[in-house]
């Protein structure tokens, strides 16, 4: 067994289950291991581990680079174990698998193996039962809704099962994924429907079932005059939705905490989340599309047998059914933070309602947006098992080299104590949390931006919400992963899901250019009133910030990947790298249109925006938007090792920057309000470089390094930090300082490739501005808000961890010596929208853009 363990697991001394499952994804270095070679998990104890083995991504060698590690083990000396994944070093047996049978009629479907069954009506909204360990559950769901949704009609759509098996074991599957999708229709034409997609995860080794429900309102918003307020037409209402779980008269129970009484059910018992129970419950964050507080009362409700009983304000219940000595403990999951929830239970019945509102005052699910709601039902009898939490060896992370410059000496770096803040103390995201109720199913996850009240004298509350800027969720990950902290582990799983369900535009039938993309956060300065997450409210004010209120869907200039992409690798959450994919297809669409004729007029409209591609010269900005480009296409490149997004990279590169730039003339980077985020720019350059050395060094290569040490010898003479000079600045705040360590970052990796004068004098300069960066935060008053730790997260430490890096100069001479050959846009455009001209489409997407003549052909 080789010496360097990967992962380690951890379940509550408290719990007495005798099995634990688990999964986590594992990086594995270049060349290491081929998806042809069997693995297998070890622990250092020796006792068994099963497991399954799942690919997540490669090397450029067609190695395993991420690997989704999912299986059981005992929970015998469980904390105290370290685990290994390694290749079989015995010869590989031959196994045989039992797949999963179906029968299907015009009504129903059934699948079944030997230890498994699920039985499915396909006319009705997830209606069906499941077999498991010798037992029979029955499921179901109902909704209330108003409005134009109110008159619906359900259909399955869509259903899809995975199996996956114990890597060299015969027999049936150890995980079996059942994904149902149902659209809800209404009668009135031209809505589009809602969706409905509920995922049952079954684990038949433990008798444990996941239910993850998602429920999506794929229409698009108004957004008239630029505004997204609640209120929009073609919102669900949605009075309740719930499902249920039966086991004909079987002796019910709850418990509403994990150590609390388990009382028994006779007729009827319920909780009910109403509120989040916190001191500032009735929080603005709660208001409806009136401005009115949708709660009443902060308390939660729970009666059993119609006898009232006290309850935690904040409760964390079990629902039980018992038949025959074995029982299906039924866990939902965040429950009070996602409120307005409910539990009911009757002998024989268990519901789970995903939305319980007050009575008129039913959940509004904007246009574009959706939300994910999971529980765990889980047959326990004289043996039961649990979920064990996983984390990987910092150590190993490193060896890997799967995310650069990532180790546990970031840790002794000058900055961590103020990021250690962020988990600890008045300061931390938990307690900001509490400061304006950043609770409930549509806030529940997000950061509280609380830089946004600077300035603010008023009495009331000040909701801003921050919408993943600076990709806080990236840095919450290796926080996690360098630190071994759960605590940054719950906020980047809240954060995750937040972004996925309200941050994203889930809907393909607005402007091209809106359509999946990430919403901005609320408007500087202002508070989020019944905009919620989407920017820009009506009760805006016209003069908060650069005199605008109106515009407000997704921008380039805030898309944020990174964290996407590496939360999917650690978890294998399928919606997380549907979330990059789908953001790297919409931030394309924003910088080279839709390949229609209105889209390419349009393009040539916005030629002289500095914010989007030129494409009468086919140039890119210098500026963050770029970046985000760039690292989406990265990412993306990284999850397919599809090359034609890293070529599309080195293009981009190409199409921006030259390492022949007469910089002082023509860039103007001294204009720090409008130039500063060519360092954002020069940070994705850094990263296709990294990418692009496991590939090979080619010209792109050699180009990339080039403008990346030509940028580097000018920022070592003329940068400063910018506080210095803060007269030039709007707002000079310590955002700038935190702004700063870009520089640091980009003087940091360039060294890397230089000679070692050069080298010398980027280091001196890094040096010099991480030693302002340090002592202006650490003094600063401001060091607390979320801006300036998502920034200190995302870009502190490369100086740290490069600090006694060898230089490795790269010769760029044949490169300079090159004359530069760059697309000249325009007539290749034409011709790119000639060739795909479709008459259709051209009138499909016409619609999309003008709200208005969508509306009059309904």
């Amino acid at each position: 067994m080789q010496s360097q363990h990967h992962f380690t697991l951890r379940v509550p001394v408290s719990d007495k289950a005798d099995t634990a499952s688990f999964s986590i994804g594992i990086p594995m270095p270049q060349g290491q291991v081929f998806v042809h070679q069997p693995l297998q998990c070890k622990r250092n104890d020796n006792q068994p581990v099963n497991c399954v083995f799942t690919p997540l991504a490669w090397w450029p060698d067609h190695s395993i680079k991420w690997v989704f590690t999912q299986g059981h083990t005992s929970t015998s000396n469980i904390n105290d174990c370290q685990f290994y994944i390694e290749p079989l070093q015995a010869p590989a047996v031959t196994v045989t698998h039992e797949h999963i049978a179906s029968d299907v009629t015009e009504t129903a479907t059934t699948l079944h193996t030997s230890n498994w069954l699920c039985h499915f009506n396909t006319n009705t909204l997830l209606d069906g039962h499941f077999e498991l360990s010798g037992y029979r559950y029955g499921f179901s769901a109902s909704n209330a809704l108003k409005g134009i949704f109110s008159h619906a009609n359900s259909q399955l759509i869509d259903w899809h099962v995975e199996q996956r098996y114990y890597d060299q074991h015969d027999g049936p599957p150890a995980f079996i994924n059942l994904k149902l999708c149902y659209a809800i229709t209404p009668t009135q034409g031209n809505v589009a429907p809602v969706e409905l997609k509920v995922l049952f995860e079954f684990e038949p080794p433990t008798g444990t079932v996941k239910v993850t429900s998602t429920i999506v309102n794929t229409n698009p918003a108004d957004h008239e005059g630029g505004t997204w307020d609640l209120g929009e037409m073609r919102s669900v209402l949605i009075e309740q939705l719930s499902l249920s779980i039966t086991q004909d008269n079987a002796p019910a129970s709850i418990q509403t905490e994990p150590a609390g009484d388990i009382l028994p059910v006779s007729q009827h018992a319920e909780l009910w989340q109403r509120a989040s129970g916190g001191e500032h419950w009735d929080s603005p964050n709660h208001v409806n599309h009136a401005r009115t507080l949708s709660i009443s009362d902060s308390s939660t409700l729970f009666s059993c047998d119609n006898v009232p009983t006290d309850t935690p304000t904040r409760p964390v219940p079990t629902a039980r059914l018992m038949y025959d000595d074995v029982q299906l403990a039924i866990t939902p999951h965040r429950f009070w933070q996602n409120f307005p929830t409910a539990l009911g239970v009757t002998p024989g019945k268990v519901t789970w309602s995903l939305f319980k509102p007050e009575p008129n005052f039913p959940v509004e699910l904007q246009p574009g947006e959706q939300k994910t709601h999971s529980i765990t039902l889980r047959i326990e009898s004289t043996s039961r098992s649990t979920d064990a939490m996983a984390s990987i060896s910092s150590v190993w992370i490193g060896e890997c080299n799967v995310i650069p410059r990532l180790s546990d000496r970031l840790l002794k770096d000058p900055l961590q104590s103020i990021i250690d803040a962020g988990i600890e103390g008045p300061g931390s995201f938990f307690a900001k949390r509490e400061a304006i109720d950043e609770y409930g199913w549509r806030h529940f996850g997000d950061l509280y931006a609380d830089h946004e009240t600077a300035g603010y004298n008023g009495d009331t509350l000040f909701p801003s919400h921050y919408n993943n800027q600076y990709d806080p969720l990236l840095g919450f990950l290796k926080q996690w992963l360098i630190s071994g902290d759960q605590r940054w582990r719950e906020l980047a799983d809240d954060l995750a899901r937040h972004v996925i369900d309200i941050d994203i535009y889930h809907t393909n039938l607005d402007k091209p250019e809106y359509n999946q993309g990430l919403f901005w956060h609320t408007d500087h300065y202002l508070p989020a009133e019944t905009a919620t997450h989407r920017t820009y409210s009506k009760h805006h004010t016209g003069n908060a910030y650069q005199d605008h209120a109106g515009g407000g869907g997704p921008g380039g200039q805030h898309c944020y990947t990174a964290g996407l992409q590496l939360y999917y690798f650690l978890t294998g959450c399928q919606a997380a790298k549907q979330a990059v994919l789908g953001l790297t297809g919409w931030i394309s669409t924003v910088y080279e249109g839709d390949d229609t004729l209105f889209g390419l007029l349009l393009s040539y409209k916005n030629r002289y925006r500095i914010d989007l591609k030129d494409i009468s010269s086919g140039a890119y900005p210098l500026d963050r938007g770029t970046a985000n480009y760039m690292m989406a296409l990265l990412d993306s490149y990284e999850i397919t090792n599809d090359p034609h997004y890293i070529q599309r990279v080195a293009y981009i590169i190409r199409q921006t920057i030259a390492p022949q730039d007469d910089i002082s003339a023509t860039r103007d980077l001294a204009n720090v309000e409008n130039c500063w985020f060519y360092t954002v720019f020069l940070q994705a350059v850094c990263r296709y470089l990294d990418i692009q050395l496991h590939i090979g060094k080619n010209h792109d290569y050699h180009y990339a390094v080039a403008c990346l040490l030509h940028y580097a010898d000018w920022m070592a003479v003329n940068e400063y930090p910018y506080l210095e000079k803060p007269d030039i600045l709007e707002y000079p705040n310590q955002t700038w300082s935190a702004q700063d360590l870009r520089k640091v970052a980009v003087l940091s990796i360039a060294a890397t490739y230089a000679d070692a004068s050069r080298a010398a004098s980027y280091r001196a300069k890094a040096a010099e501005i991480k030693q302002y960066v340090v002592h202006a935060i650490t003094h600063s008053d401001e060091k607390h808000y979320t801006r300036i730790l998502a920034l200190l997260m995302q870009n502190y430490g490369i100086d740290t961890i490069e600090s006694d890096t060898q230089p490795n100069p790269v010769d760029v001479s044949v490169v300079l010596s090159t004359s530069i050959q760059r697309d000249q846009g325009w007539p290749g455009y034409v011709a790119h929208v000639v060739k795909k001209l479709s008459v259709t489409r051209e009138w499909q997407q016409l619609q999309k853009r003008i709200p208005a003549l969508r509306r009059k052909l309904q």
